[in-house]
């Protein structure tokens, strides 16, 4: 029995003080409703609660950022809404001023005006559209572009574009576009006529047929035969062949109309009939039959499929660009990727011009063209132009990281930057410059006006789609992801209150009951006093 060393309490002691730390950590975890409140309660998870906190902060910003992104896009929206309205109240007013037989100078007067007013509404809006002190619609948010060069014109930029050198990107033209056709072998005259002639267009699951001998045309050819047999010096052969080409042509087209086809007949100055479609580019062909053989078909009454159109080729900064019609679009990811540029000169006949012996001229023959005519070959290249890009697109939120974040480029509405490159009879060279006081003027400010609203309505179609699919989508994909991190911090990070008063009670009892052991350690040196006194 030894009284300088209490070994027994030192021990009661030890357990004492454990049990009180374990109870003062579980009332500070139960106050506090964490379990990690700093970085000895566990290094590693505090450093992944810290990490995952960071990222639920990220993802409310960016909720609440894409919530403005999308009151910005309904802001635009709003807007080119009231400019479509405009757009189909000005297409009311051409179709009004196309009606001569009772429209007065005074009346054309008034809905030019009226036109006029409109059109100033249209740049008012495009001007003064703004969210959060940016305008939206006067091309300050958006890409633009020039080009320079015949025949060659800037369509679009995508908003991930990138801006053009001060001197632009070279365009070369390899190929011109072309359409399908198909051209006659044989001229029709007035002799293989009278055998009768039938034509069948076919294209886009449509038809259309011609028989000469049907209906008011029929007649009309029996008396223009007849007319030249009896009266040959008066109706020569070669004019009455003329005149039925030209009859033929017009009703084919007339057919061709009445029925939806894209195709268009045309006399060749060579005198052979032709077909060819209104599209350009490999995309769109059709079928022609003729029952004599090579006025159209090569053999009677057995189709055949037109020769198809090309899709331009080039480079746009000397890199390979897409064709599709007239169209040349740079792919992604280049120097000069996601820019669509037009070229809309087409292969026809060029003047040769014939002189005598003595060389003075007497004569000019037509000749078709060539694409080397045009865009030159590889011993003689060709530049056709160049195209300058401006990007102002901006990005949008729709994550946390850089990576995330998905460009849009506003379009211009300004009247000046609608309808350009529409070719047109009056020279109007955008929407606003159309003139309706005359019948012509009215019928090209209608062709504008329709593209213009085709091209409000295919943007507004982006607008919505970006709205949608890009930035409302992911609000909720922003939310599931805000409740998943959370989720998997308060794992971490929370306590779970009811094992943790468990913990506690079982701590407190412990702690308790090693307090009573110390007092009974402390009892021990006392039996040596006893000891000592019972001696004594």
């Amino acid at each position: 029995m030894k009284i300088r060393q209490n070994t027994t309490a030192l021990n009661s002691l030890r357990h004492a003080s454990n049990y009180f730390s374990k109870v003062k950590g579980g009332i500070e975890r139960l106050s506090s409703g964490v379990k990690v409140n700093k970085g000895a309660d566990g290094p590693a998870t505090l450093i992944a609660s810290e990490r995952l906190r960071g990222n639920i902060s990220g993802l409310k910003q960016v909720y609440s950022n894409v919530s403005n992104s999308v009151s910005l896009l309904q802001t635009a929206e709003a807007a080119l809404n009231e400019v479509s309205n405009m757009l189909i109240k000005i297409k009311q007013l051409t179709v009004h001023a196309l009606n001569e037989a009772t429209n007065s100078p005074d009346m054309l007067a008034a809905d030019q005006q009226e036109i006029e007013n409109l059109l100033s509404s249209i740049d008012r809006i495009s001007q003064n559209t703004e969210f959060g002190g940016k305008r939206l619609l006067d091309g300050s948010m958006g890409s633009s572009g020039t080009a320079v060069g015949e025949s060659l014109s800037f369509v679009s930029a995508e908003a991930t574009a990138s801006a053009s050198p001060e001197k632009g990107w070279e365009v070369d033209i390899q190929q011109v576009a072309t359409r399908a056709r198909k051209k006659g072998t044989v001229r029709i005259d007035v002799n293989n006529i009278r055998e009768g002639l039938q034509i069948v267009l076919n294209e886009g699951g449509k038809s259309i047929s011609l028989n000469i001998s049907e209906g008011q045309l029929a007649m009309d050819i029996e008396q223009m035969l007849k007319d030249m047999d009896q009266f040959p010096k008066r109706f020569p052969s070669e004019e009455v062949s003329s005149q039925l080409r030209e009859m033929l042509v017009y009703a084919l087209n007339q057919k061709i109309v009445e029925n939806g086809l894209e195709l268009r007949v045309m006399e060749t100055p060579d005198n052979f009939l032709q077909v060819q479609h209104k599209k350009f580019g490999d995309s769109s062909t059709f079928s022609v039959t003729s029952s004599v053989a090579g006025i159209l078909s090569e053999e009677a009454n057995i189709a055949q499929t037109a020769e198809r159109g090309k899709n331009i080729e080039g480079t746009i900064n000397n890199q390979l660009a897409l064709g599709d019609g007239q169209y040349l679009t740079t792919i992604k990811g280049l120097e000069a990727g996601g820019i669509t540029v037009k070229y809309d000169k087409e292969l026809g006949y060029k003047e040769i011009p014939v002189f005598d012996d003595a060389g003075v001229r007497t004569d000019t023959i037509l000749v078709e063209q060539k694409n080397v005519d045009i865009v030159g070959g590889t011993d003689d290249p060709k530049i056709e132009g160049y195209v300058h890009v401006s990007q102002m697109s901006k990005e949008f939120q729709v994550g946390e990281d850089k990576k995330s974040h998905s460009a849009f480029s506003f379009a211009n509405v300004r009247t000046s930057a609608l309808g350009n490159g529409m070719k047109n009879k009056s020279g109007f060279l955008s929407l606003a410059d159309i003139d309706v006081k005359t019948v012509q003027g009215a019928k090209d400010a209608g062709k504008i006006v329709d593209q213009v609203i085709e091209q409000i309505s295919v943007y507004r179609g982006e607008l919505g789609s970006f709205q949608k699919n890009t930035l409302e989508s992911n609000l909720i994909s922003l939310k599931v992801a805000e409740e998943n991190i959370t989720q998997a911090e308060s794992s971490l990070r929370d306590s779970d209150m009811a094992a943790e008063m468990s913990n506690l009670t079982k701590d407190k009892i412990m702690l308790e009951a090693s307090t009573a052991m110390i007092a009974q350690a402390n009892q021990a040196p006392k039996t040596v006093l006893s000891l000592i006194q019972n001696r004594a």
